[in-house]
């Protein structure tokens, strides 16, 4: 089976290199327990979360409100665990359609509904979250791909050209597809061909795996790819598409995106970086932790970071046009909001001192972290999965330095195996986070 594009617990596996101050933005929203991987914005103003489950059909959409309050919208969205791959695939997005309409992208799965395109009417939320018997419209990606006779399919972005027919970028099938409005035909726009490994493991070739199709003018798209393992660092492009299928490079010298979307304020196209595959230490290949960033391709060439520093892992981002940039963080299941006006930036309440130490640790680790402004202090520690392990409500800590002592015990005290585990200190809505081993 050829790797593509899913988010897993193998895509947690990450750096053991302690993370430096986070304090470029605030967490907007947390507790997302279910794989977030799609944020999207509606005309109000309201975030649009999408996780993609656990692998049973328990993908759901949250909608958060400018204060942050979550109201869970839609619940049961298909969710599969590959067994053979140890992996999970599932709901991906959810866009805002006119009419009062919203459609959720569904990737892999073996769900009678994965593989597909879902429209639901949001009329139909009173309160209680909307299910599968609510879909009103399922548009079968997956039928037309495999009927062309492509082993996977694998719908994970979608965009829309000026008379509202869908480009959907499937990763799947390494292809941009076009969905005919009207007469719900498709047809394949283009196949993204592979390119040679040009490392000593993994496969021969590398599958480029089409992340989105963003529209930027009547007949053309931008086209991100993530690129499939051994996720060739600087491999990755940005292709411009004409909608007759010529495409040529825009932009190269990138690593693993999987989200794009132009700044509403200047117009320039900005893409997501999820993470940089390497070695994280013994040799070990996986992604590391913190290395996700959103990228800014200015219109002379040159390119700005305009987001930077996550804890975990990010697989797509959202502006709101009044300067505010939201990036999801698939590690610790959050929302961060990136101020990019000056006029709008929150002043950071914390700061971490130095690593965590000792590390790697047998009984004991020690947390230091500076509190800027006086805020409630919240302390987590993860297993590589996201599941939380243990939580410690610090109180409200007032400005100073502070040293935190994990004694390596679960929530019930009970001592933890050894392994890495991810910690992070939320002070208000400001963090700073690491990874720690021990080793008993």
């Amino acid at each position: 089976m050829k790797t593509q594009l899913r988010f897993t617990v193998f895509a947690l596996l990450l750096s053991l290199t302690s993370l430096g101050a986070q304090t470029a933005h605030v967490v907007f929203a947390q507790d997302f327990t279910k794989g977030l991987i799609g944020v999207n914005i509606d005309a109000a103003g309201n975030i649009w979360a999408t996780e993609n489950g656990s692998g049973n059909d328990d993908g759901q959409i949250t909608i958060i409100d400018s204060t942050g309050k979550k109201t869970l919208f839609m619940t049961g969205l298909p969710s599969t665990f590959i067994q053979a791959a140890g992996e999970i695939v599932g709901s991906y997005r959810t866009y805002q359609l006119p009419d009062n309409k919203v459609l959720i992208v569904v990737g892999e799965g073996t769900n009678k509904l994965s593989e597909t395109l879902l429209i639901v009417d949001k009329t139909k939320f009173k309160g209680t979250p909307l299910t599968l018997a609510d879909v009103e419209k399922v548009i079968e990606h997956g039928k037309f791909i495999h009927g062309l006779g492509f082993v996977q399919s694998n719908p994970f972005n979608v965009d829309w050209d000026k008379d509202g027919n869908i480009f959907i970028a499937d990763s799947g099938a390494n292809s941009i597809v076009k969905w005919h409005k009207g007469v719900d035909t498709f047809s394949i726009v283009k196949t993204i061909d592979r390119f040679a490994n040009p490392f000593p493991y993994g496969p021969p070739m590398v599958d480029p795996v089409p992340t989105k199709a963003l529209r930027y003018s009547d007949t053309t798209f931008y086209v991100s790819q993530l690129t499939g393992f051994p996720f060739v660092p600087g491999a990755a492009k940005v292709y411009s598409l004409n909608t007759n299928g010529t495409m040529r490079v825009h932009a190269e010298g990138f690593t693993c995106l999987t989200d794009m979307s132009i700044d509403p304020l200047d117009g320039n196209l900005c893409v997501m970086q999820f993470g940089v595959f390497g070695d994280v230490g013994g040799g070990t290949l996986n992604f590391k932790l913190g290395s996700a960033a959103v990228i800014k391709l200015k219109k002379d060439g040159t390119r700005d970071t305009i987001a930077l520093g996550m804890g975990g892992l990010s697989p797509s981002f959202t502006f709101d046009g009044k300067g505010n940039l939201y990036v999801t963080d698939l590690v610790f299941g959050q929302i961060l909001k990136f101020s990019l006006l000056t006029s709008n930036r929150e002043i950071p309440q914390i700061k971490a001192l130095s690593k965590a130490y000792p590390n790697p640790a047998q009984d004991q680790v020690n947390i230091e972290y500076e509190i800027l402004q006086a805020a409630p202090v919240t302390i987590g520690i993860y297993d590589l999965s996201g599941r939380q392990v243990a939580t410690y409500q610090e109180g409200k800590q007032v400005p100073g330095k502070y040293l935190f002592q994990w004694k390596g015990v679960d929530s019930k005290g009970q001592g933890v195996p050894s392994g890495m585990y991810m910690y992070r200190v939320l002070a208000g809505r400001s963090q700073v986070s690491g990874l720690v081993q021990m080793v008993r």
